[in-house]
């Protein structure tokens, strides 16, 4: 017992506190080297201080309990070359994020809203829960495996079931429109806006709901189904982005 340090001294040696240790321990990162079956007191060795020191800065740098966990068992600086890349990608998507909330600020009108009639479209789909990190490689893998074999007779479309961001996962489902479809939507009214271009990216599409959503309030008129996201362009042939955000409305 004598090269064993008791939580306490240890929380003050690496600086974290005993809260944290505890938290830790229970996610498998720094586990007590040993636990009074009496008290449930835990001490420590002095030896896990490094790792202890190392959790502690990596926890400061953002990085998720699970990383480091993996980081623990292999701790190369390949890991942390990949770490830093996924942090400068966050902080390039949360400066566009902060750009786009100052033009909402500003309430610099970026969508422009219509209605129109659409006829009943039979279709093929496949639907799954998902949440905005994985929903573009899910999109596009499910609209390529659609259209193998498949003679389209529209362009592809996403129905939104639910909400999708880093808390929501949906439902989602990609559909593609076909002469022998075995779903149909039915004919209605939607009011609907187009994003081009950078605005078809996130958050911006955001905006691109939210402008139908808001034309439907004010306007008297009520959401009647899930929103659908069409893609009017083509990325084989390098056509600029081009989508069409429609909701059904009565």
């Amino acid at each position: 017992m004598e090269d064993l340090i008791p939580i306490g001294q240890f929380a003050a040696a690496s600086r974290l506190s005993t809260k944290a240790l505890r938290l830790y321990d229970e996610n498998g990162l720094l586990p007590p080297a040993r636990v009074d079956p009496d008290s449930g007191y835990r001490f420590y060795r002095l030896e896990q201080l490094r790792d202890a020191t190392l959790i502690g800065l990596l926890r400061r740098t953002g990085m998720r309990l699970a990383e480091i966990r993996s980081f623990l068992v292999d701790r190369s600086e390949a890991r942390l070359d990949e770490y830093e890349l996924t942090l400068g990608a966050e902080l390039a998507e949360r400066r566009q994020v902060l750009g786009y909330v100052r033009r909402l600020v500003k309430e610099i009108p970026m969508f422009d809203v219509r209605t129109k009639r659409v006829e009943r479209q039979r279709y093929v789909s496949r639907s799954t829960r998902v949440r905005v990190t994985e929903l573009e490689p899910f999109i596009d893998s499910t609209i390529t495996e659609l259209m193998e074999g498949r003679a389209a007779t529209d362009h592809a479309f996403t129905l939104y079931h639910g909400e999708v961001n880093d808390e929501a996962d949906g439902p989602v489902e990609v559909c593609v429109p076909t002469a022998d479809g075995d779903k149909q939507l039915p004919a209605s009214e939607v009011a609907f806006t187009v994003a081009t271009g950078r605005q078809c990216a996130f958050p911006e599409i955001i905006g691109a709901y939210d402008a139908v959503a808001r034309w439907a309030k004010e306007h008297g008129r009520e959401l009647d189904g899930p929103p659908r996201e069409i893609y009017r362009f083509d990325p084989a042939r390098g056509e600029e982005p081009r989508m069409e955000i429609a909701w059904p409305i009565r």
